[in-house]
């Protein structure tokens, strides 16, 4: 910007062109980009395999027991596997963010009515680092793992959300302290490492909370090219991101 204000304002010669002559080089300009570290199916497998099947017993244990129960812990665990969220969102979920619909028709969690065998669940996502809050479809197993907590969930204080500044009741939260952003990373991802019997890292790194939004959009990206734009369309959302570009990274 600066010189090009001197050449307008003609303190240097019209042939300089900063553009041309600071620009990046084209080498270096096409190794610039995405880096999806994404899970390999195996292991993400694995992965799905030992969070559907969690115990009690898989838990890590410390010299006064277990602090999380074990259906906050499954809560937590099949959010991460099946939501595409970050690990800030999903600790920052608020009671009753999941609800069931069929054409309009609310429909509630364990009704026995005939509209909902083609229920559809939707989880309200807070607001993030890239827009606003948002409701989007997941998996019904999702919403019968956090129903589960939320029916057990005693009364906890509310907590002041540290984007919106206001109070709300999080879902994630148990003896008046709520679960930390970096929960998934220390505590559930080692402990379904474990149960899977897979290692922590890969040749990509460790595996953390974001890699599993890097699998879940590039598994929603992969197949049918016929349906490609709905394709993209659908893992924006899922992803949290609000331009339909982002996706198209994911090859």
């Amino acid at each position: 910007m600066f010189f090009r204000d001197c050449r307008e304002w003609e303190w240097l010669p019209r042939r300089f062109d900063p553009q041309r002559t600071l620009g990046t080089p084209r080498s270096i300009a096409a190794l610039l980009g995405s880096n999806p570290r994404a899970i390999a199916d195996d292991v993400w497998a694995k992965l799905l395999w030992a969070g559907l099947n969690l115990r009690r017993g898989d838990l890590p244990e410390t010299n006064r027991g277990h602090f999380h129960p074990v259906d906050l812990v499954r809560a937590v665990t099949l959010t991460w596997l099946f939501s595409g969220q970050r690990s800030d969102e999903i600790a920052r979920l608020r009671v009753g963010c999941v609800r069931r619909q069929h054409d309009g028709t609310a429909i509630a969690g364990d009704s026995d009515r005939v509209l909902a065998r083609n229920v559809v669940c939707l989880l309200d996502v807070p607001t993030h680092k890239t827009g606003t809050s948002f409701t989007k479809p997941v998996d019904p197993i999702l919403g019968h793992g956090i129903d589960a907590w939320q029916a057990l969930r005693p009364p906890q204080p509310s907590f002041i959300d540290r984007r919106t500044g206001e109070r709300v009741d999080l879902l994630c939260a148990i003896r008046a302290r709520k679960v930390s952003t970096s929960y998934i990373n220390n505590t559930v991802i080692p402990m379904l490492c474990r149960k899977a019997g897979v290692p922590s890292a890969d040749v990509r790194g460790n595996i953390t909370s974001r890699r599993a939004r890097s699998t879940i959009a590039g598994r929603l990206r992969r197949p049918w090219a016929n349906v490609r734009s709905s394709l993209i369309s659908e893992t924006s959302v899922r992803a949290s991101h609000s331009g339909s570009r982002w996706p198209c990274r994911f090859r």
